[in-house]
């Protein structure tokens, strides 16, 4: 069986390779929109309005340039434990989404509530979320992530809005498995449940 760290890798290497092309084409809009704005203020007589709407744009997209890049920084770092869930669920999806987008393709988070902490193995959730979100986006044009933060056992829902079939890779349950992540996938899509 492939270990939870080499599963991992792979797993962020799949997200990375699916947000890399949206990142770049952040940083390049900001890049674009920054001469436009540069370019034009240095015209004598120059007002704001000239410049406004690109400053604006380069603004939204450096934000989503920052939002990126904080989720990939946190990703490649070891994560502290017990892990708390919902930051890493979020910072999945902040990569997950506009890559998504990119392809015709739309992922959507919807919270309900904080999940809380889980004790299991770091990586292990890591490939759990990550890996279930990455062949769920492989399986449905349209995809729903649902969060429940239940006191018991906090749980991710992955749901197909186009009748896409949501299927997960067998190494990714067995490798959840061991670190107590129960992991099932059916017709109504994949539930994540992890242990306190």
């Amino acid at each position: 069986m492939t270990s939870p760290e080499a599963l991992w890798l792979d797993t962020l290497q799949r997200i990375c390779g699916r947000a890399a092309h949206e990142v770049k084409g952040a940083l390049n809009g900001v890049s674009v929109n920054l001469e436009v704005v540069r370019s034009r203020s240095e015209k004598p007589n120059a007002s704001a309005a000239a410049v406004n709407r690109y400053a604006e744009t380069a603004s939204e997209q450096l934000g989503a340039v920052i939002t990126m890049t904080d989720a990939l920084l946190a990703l490649a770092r070891p994560l502290r434990e017990p892990v708390e869930l919902t930051p890493l669920v979020r910072r999945i999806c902040a990569l997950i989404a506009p890559a998504a987008r990119a392809d015709n393709r739309r992922f959507d988070l919807q919270e309900s509530e904080d999940l809380g902490v889980s004790s299991a193995n770091g990586d292990a959730i890591r490939i759990a979320i990550g890996g279930s979100i990455v062949d769920a986006i492989d399986g449905s044009a349209h995809v729903i992530c649902r969060t429940d933060g239940a006191a018991d056992a906090p749980t991710i829902r992955l749901e197909s809005c186009d009748g896409g079939v949501l299927a997960i890779r067998d190494e990714i349950v067995a490798a959840s498995a061991d670190a107590g992540i129960r992991i099932e996938a059916g017709t109504a899509g994949i539930s994540i449940t992890f242990p306190r």
